[in-house]
């Protein structure tokens, strides 16, 4: 185990990833879905008002009954505004709790358990959506994959519209570490053990998370990326695939764009022919 360990308090390399479960892991996936419906917390789902308008915005830019894929769906939060927009609503995710709970609360839309980076839709859908920086949370290779999952499963002149982080100019991005003691069990597991925490910088490309869960008989590690982007470096990204751009945005509320905004929505087109 300390052999382990010890491999597990370098710094990762650049886009890491580790082979540990996290948004399957089924202890795990209880506590997200517990942190996506509590309505006085943005930590891992926007509050009830946000979302609402979110969805008024982005039935705005649709032609009524427009036919909508939201993938890393969640529990439906979005998905279930939008069906109340008039929007044809299908929603993506591959937490089987969260995908449960949507098709339990929201049965005039349609949920399907999958893993966005194998869906093969073809030509289906107005708009596909991906909401509250999970771009951000892929690496390179797999937001390639995505990009070329999306541009399929997209009508022709279909949009794809995404929030992101944008590099954070002058915040404080002192690499550090922490740890805290969980008697009686937390976020990561149920049984009693330590977690190890550290975040690393890698300039204005990415944030890397590293938790080390330590329990008394396994040492855990879990990588979380997330990564920044301005408007041209997604556009030199997105482009190749076919895109054009549609808009940008502040958030995913459509705020006018600003220079000085932390955040940006992003609303990407596909062209005319397929």
């Amino acid at each position: 185990m300390y052999n382990k360990l010890t491999e597990h308090l370098k710094r990762p390399m650049l886009y890491e990833r580790t082979t540990e479960l996290f948004w399957n892991d089924e202890y795990i996936a209880t506590q997200m879905l517990k942190a996506h419906l509590d309505p006085n917390t943005d930590a891992v789902s926007r509050q009830p008002d946000f979302i609402y308008r979110c969805a008024e915005f982005i039935a705005s830019i649709l032609p009524e009954g427009a036919k909508i894929l939201d993938i890393g769906c969640g529990p439906g939060l979005y998905t279930k505004q939008f069906s109340k927009q008039g929007l044809q609503v299908t929603g993506l995710d591959f937490s089987e709790n969260s995908i449960n709970y949507a098709r339990e609360h929201d049965p005039d839309s349609e949920y399907i358990l999958q893993d966005y980076l194998s869906m093969d839709f073809d030509s289906v859908f107005d708009i596909v959506t991906l909401i509250y920086f999970d771009y951000g949370d892929l690496i390179p290779n797999e937001r390639q994959e995505l990009l070329r999952c999306i541009y399929k499963a997209l009508k022709p002149n279909g949009l794809f519209l995404f929030d992101v982080m944008i590099p954070q100019k002058g915040k404080d991005k002192n690499e550090s570490t922490s740890w805290n003691v969980n008697l009686n069990g937390g976020f990561w597991s149920a049984n009693p053990h330590v977690c190890l925490n550290a975040d690393y910088y890698y300039g204005d490309v990415a944030k890397g998370s590293r938790t080390v869960v330590i329990e008394e008989k396994s040492v855990r590690c879990f990588n979380l990326w997330d990564c920044y982007f301005t408007r041209q470096s997604l556009l030199d990204e997105t482009t190749p695939y076919g895109f054009t751009e549609y808009g940008f945005y502040n958030d995913v509320k459509g705020k006018p764009y600003t220079d000085d905004s932390q955040t940006l929505c992003v609303i990407l087109k596909k062209g005319e022919q397929a």
